[in-house]
């Protein structure tokens, strides 16, 4: 088995065995992360091979100023974002408990709901987005999240109703500027 830094240079050399011996060594690792974030199995089975996929589309970028690891989770990450986006936008939309006052004109189809959903999340506070997408996509309880971020359940409590807020205004703001 090589090292990483010998795996990199090969498989910016585009050794196959490389490839291989990179697939084997992250694979399964890389599953059980994005499973861990998605309800369905083979859904992560196929984000994980995207991420491969981007990930050795973009290794000749890849600077080494951090483990492959940590190289391949983030791209996950974005995949993991990206399949939220597509499947479950419309779905956080009506969850949350603003549907009937933010929705003033009707939305033509579910992608223009997700992105519409993804640019308010995009624009708010990192903590705020977390905590509705942990509440309305991931579909956690309230204590569940409280145990999970280390709080107490009224402090989350109160803020998942500041994140509530937030999503409202950022909401009002995003629609604006699409009208305009």
């Amino acid at each position: 088995m090589s090292s990483e830094k010998q795996l990199i240079e090969k498989l910016k050399r585009g050794e196959a065995a490389a490839v291989r011996e990179w697939f084997a060594r992250y694979h399964d690792k890389l599953v059980d992360y994005v499973a861990r974030r998605l309800a369905n199995q083979a859904d992560a089975e196929e984000l994980v091979q995207e991420a491969f996929i981007h990930a050795l589309k973009q290794l000749p970028l890849f600077r080494g100023s951090s483990s492959l690891w940590t190289w391949l989770v983030a791209i996950a990450r974005h995949e993991i974002a990206d399949y939220y986006r597509k499947h479950y936008a419309k779905k956080m939309l009506k969850l949350v408990p603003l549907f009937e006052t933010l929705l003033t004109e009707p939305i033509a189809d579910t992608s223009e709901v997700s992105s519409v959903v993804f640019a308010c999340l995009e624009q708010m506070h990192v903590y705020s987005a977390e905590l509705l997408r942990l509440k309305y996509i991931d579909n956690k309880q309230v204590a569940e999240i409280a145990v999970e971020l280390g709080k107490s359940l009224k402090a989350v409590e109160s803020e998942l109703f500041r994140a509530r807020g937030e999503f409202k205004a950022v909401y009002a703001l995003v629609l604006q500027e699409r009208a305009t």
